[in-house]
């Protein structure tokens, strides 16, 4: 499954000399370089599970004690030249992780070593670090524990070991309830919670605080130090500067948490130190010692889980050969987290192997057909515990490492076909390469993240640049000219600048609509006309709405005599048709064609529904009647046309008012918009805050004045109907009179036909229809008997037209000529007036507005230390890539 995705099993050391730039990929020299310095051969399969060439086992093993010692130092030499050709890359992420770019922009590659409790882990670390951990029972690894190995190639070195806590998480464990009761004695006493929020119980994650803790030249003394920095994480709640080692004389070995997230660090350097660096994490575990610290089982979990999740994460799974491989519950976990295939597993405690039924079990292990891990299993032996209390060291623990595999059934025996993997030289031999490989394939995107956060940043640092350090005063002044001139470049128009004009043409142009929309409508029928219904061919237009399906010529069905209104759609969306002579002949609206006005429609805004209440002809002649003066027959009173054109322009209020409401808006959000764009960097101060108030009073009094000036227009155009433009006034009575009467001549029309067929006469429908409509000539039917209404109706839509022109462009010319006018040329002095940046006393006043908020000032030292970090990143990355 990890073949054709995963690199050799292991590979030998290389001489810097042999891999340009430290590529790490030509297997070749490697195996070449390795046979040089070790006289061993790696096999790069999936799983080591071949022979080794021709190799015979008198020459891979049972070596005498002076070959092992070779073999050693051997082993040695060769680790020191790999060290030499990996160690700038290990440096490298080291330094970054210090730098905190893992916390900032993404995981770092590095190796995690997990296995439960008792698995021979800690003597693992000892033998891969060279350094003493702590065993005693109790003080264990209860926290990740970061260990960074670097070789230090100083002809003067010395081993050297910083102590050091990475905090990354708080502790926040329940806060008591004074209130006192039941009910908060019980929520004491419940145990903690562990959950997908808080994984980690009483610890939250908070921006990342690095401590020192103490610096050690003997390696003697690192278990001791190490032991009690895991108490001081193990005690958050306490200064951790009473557990450093020569200050820890009355601090008691207690702990307040028996698990932590936070890190424990050792930057050790030092010569012939292999160049790793890996953490190493608390046994996984499956039972709590008691119910109340059952949340420590998924603690632990989450924790290992955290840490092996990140694809570039090597993961050492460490498994005691005294156990069933398959009781592991740390192997479960990298299954679950699908880590397999970046996982290199190792086999502890050899010396206890059993026989039998696990000895085919390590067997399958080890050659990949159980429990398969993309980098295969190695096996090591580290001394017991007698010698470790008698004080062992490092160079005695490898060679008698190296004597056990060469000497000891099974691994001089049966399992001789494995011994590449044997050993803790071998181990550490792969797992820098390893390392060294997946730092390679994982630099181009760390340092593409770096980039793009520090863009990101200094971004940010822009719109939170340094306050004024001098001469505020004069500082604010060239703002607001600034402003001024920004405010004016918008309100003059012309490209780039013409935002606020096409937005505001939008709306007039949707006023215009609303307005046209809104034209006194006419009810055709006038209520007289009775015949028997017998099928509706034309759907009633019933107070402002109208169906679809009515639009033009009715549907070439029975007609019938319900009322329908005519409206300006109407007049805009019927065809043009030829009548007969002497018939009235049927035109489209007055004013702009149906296409024309479709196509501005689509480029405004949308129509507001305004529209006045329709005509209807029996209303007409009865308005007519009321305001009869004259004993002439026929005449039609000049006052009563006053009163219905009065009535048809009554309704433009309420359309106005929305037309200067989003006039308003669309002002203030221009002006507003140019404020935040040039006090940026004042946008969390007290200035900004007093310069929106002043601007906010200013635009409130002029849009007042410029609504009370609309209304003066309005009130004007309701008060007394008047014109002087007879010509235009003529022609648009002229085009709706034509339209009219085409209108009730086909209505009529339709009637005619139903009565004749309510006599008898056979009925038709469809084309057949249309074809008897159009033989009816006006003396069958005779002359319309509401002809001087309609006449009335078109005189009142003709003006109607005259008049909302007229009060469109008095409107709109208002709102250039005083709105936008006015707040240019008025806007600095108010602001003058209003900020009083010309009274005494204003500089310092103003150096006190200017202050930012604290919170502006952290962040913007935060940002500025995320940069400084990010620049350091850049250069150790401008090595590397």
């Amino acid at each position: 499954m990890y073949r054709a995705k995963m690199e050799a099993v292991t590979d030998s050391y290389v001489p810097p000399e042999t891999v340009p730039d430290y590529d790490m990929t030509a297997s070749e020299d490697v195996s070449q370089a390795h046979e040089a310095s070790s006289g061993t051969a790696i096999d790069e399969g999936y799983q080591t599970g071949h022979a080794p060439g021709d190799r015979t086992p008198t020459q891979s093993f049972q070596l005498s004690q002076s070959q092992n010692k070779s073999t050693q130092e051997s082993d040695v030499a060769a680790l020191d030249r790999l060290g030499r050709g990996v160690k700038k890359f290990v440096e490298a992420i080291n330094e970054l992780r210090h730098l905190g770019v893992e916390d900032l922009v993404l995981p770092l590659p590095k190796i995690v070593i997990v296995g439960d409790q008792s698995t021979g882990k800690s003597s693992l670390i000892e033998a891969i670090s060279e350094i003493k951990v702590p065993r005693n029972v109790g003080t264990c690894t209860r926290c990740p524990l970061e260990i960074n190995l670097t070789e230090n190639t100083a002809p003067d070195a010395e081993w050297l070991c910083k102590v050091s806590l990475h905090k990354k998480f708080v502790y926040d464990p329940p806060r008591p309830d004074f209130a006192g009761g039941y009910a908060a004695k019980r929520r004491a006493a419940l145990p903690t919670r562990v959950s997908r929020a808080r994984p980690f119980g009483h610890f939250v994650e908070q921006e990342p605080v690095e401590l020192f803790f103490t610096e050690i030249k003997d390696k003697a003394e690192v278990g001791n130090a190490l032991k009690w920095a895991q108490l001081a994480t193990l005690n958050p709640h306490q200064d951790h500067r009473i557990y450093v080692p020569g200050n820890n004389h009355h601090t008691e070995e207690n702990i307040k948490e028996k698990f932590s997230p936070n890190v424990v660090r050792l930057d050790i350097s030092g010569p012939s130190l292999p160049n790793l660096s890996f953490y190493d994490l608390p046994g996984v575990i499956n039972q709590a010692e008691n119910d109340d610290e059952r949340h420590l089982v998924h603690l632990v979990k989450n924790l290992v889980k955290d840490y092996i999740k990140a694809d570039n994460s090597l993961v050492l799974l460490a498994i005691p050969m005294t156990d069933d491989a398959a009781n592991s519950s740390a192997a479960a976990i990298v299954r679950e987290m699908k880590a397999e295939g970046r996982c290199v597993g190792v086999l502890t405690k050899p010396d206890r192997v059993q026989t039998d039924e696990s000895f085919e079990q390590w067997r399958n292990i080890l050659n990949g057909n159980r429990y398969p891990v993309g980098h295969g299993y190695f096996v090591t032996k580290q001394p017991g515990q007698a010698l470790i209390d008698s004080g062992i060291e490092h160079q005695e623990a490898r060679a008698s490492e190296a004597e056990f595999f060469s000497n000891q059934a099974p691994w001089a025996t049966e399992f001789l076909e494995f011994s590449e993997k044997f050993g803790t030289v071998a181990l550490q031999s792969a797992l820098s390469q390893k390392l060294t490989r997946q730092i390679q394939a994982s630099l181009p995107r760390i340092n593409e993240q770096v980039q793009s956060k520090a863009v990101l940043i200094e971004t940010e640092l822009q719109l939170l640049p340094e306050p004024p350090a001098d001469n505020p005063l004069m500082r604010l002044v060239q703002k607001i000219q600034e402003l001024l001139t920004q405010i004016g470049l918008h309100l003059d128009g012309g490209y780039p600048y013409n935002d606020l004009h096409k937005a505001w043409n939008d709306l007039a142009v949707g006023f215009r609509n609303t307005l046209v929309a809104g034209q006194p409508g006419l009810v055709i029928t006038d209520g007289t006309e009775k015949v028997k219904r017998r099928q509706q061919s034309v759907t009633p237009r019933h107070q402002h709405g109208r169906d679809p399906s009515s639009q033009g010529t009715p549907t070439p069905a029975r007609f019938h005599t319900d009322a329908i209104e005519l409206s300006s759609e109407d007049e805009e969306e019927t065809p043009t048709t030829k009548t007969e002579p002497g018939s009235h002949s049927s035109k489209r609206s007055f004013g702009a064609s149906p296409a024309a006005f479709k196509k501005r429609r689509a480029m405004a805004a949308p129509v507001t529904p305004f529209p006045g209440k329709p005509f209807t002809l029996p209303e007409i002649r009865n308005s007519l009647r009321d305001g009869y003066t004259t004993g002439i027959p026929g005449q039609v009173d000049p006052k009563a046309i006053d009163r219905l054109s009065r009535n048809g322009v009554s309704h433009w209020g309420a359309p106005l008012d929305d037309f200067l409401d989003k006039t308003v808006e669309v002002l203030r959000e221009q002006i507003f918009d140019r404020l935040s764009d040039v006090f940026s960097p004042w946008r969390q101060t007290g200035l900004y805050v007093e310069t929106t108030s002043v601007i906010n009073v200013f635009l409130d009094s002029l849009c007042n004045a410029q609504r009370n000036a609309a209304h003066r227009v309005l009130y004007l155009e309701q008060c007394k109907p008047m014109t002087l433009n007879e010509d235009a006034l003529e022609a648009a009575r002229k085009e709706a009179l034509e339209f009219i009467q085409a209108k009730r001549r086909e209505y009529r029309v339709n009637v005619y036909i139903d009565n004749q067929e309510a006599k008898g006469v056979r009925g038709t429908e469809g084309q057949e229809r249309l074809n008897k409509a159009a033989k009816i000539t006006d003396a069958q039917i005779g002359p319309d008997p509401f002809a001087k209404e309609v006449e009335v109706v078109a005189t009142v839509r003709g003006y109607y037209k005259i008049a909302m022109f007229r009060f469109l462009d008095s409107i709109c010319q208002s709102v250039h000529g005083e709105l936008f006018s006015r707040c240019r040329s008025e806007m600095g002095p108010e602001l003058e007036k209003g900020l009083g940046y010309g009274d005494a006393g204003a500089e310092e006043r103003f150096a006190r507005l200017m202050t930012e908020h604290p919170e502006r000032e952290i962040k913007r030292a935060q940002l500025k230390k995320e940069k400084a970090m990010l620049g350091k990143a850049q250069d150790w990355l401008a090595k590397l890539v």
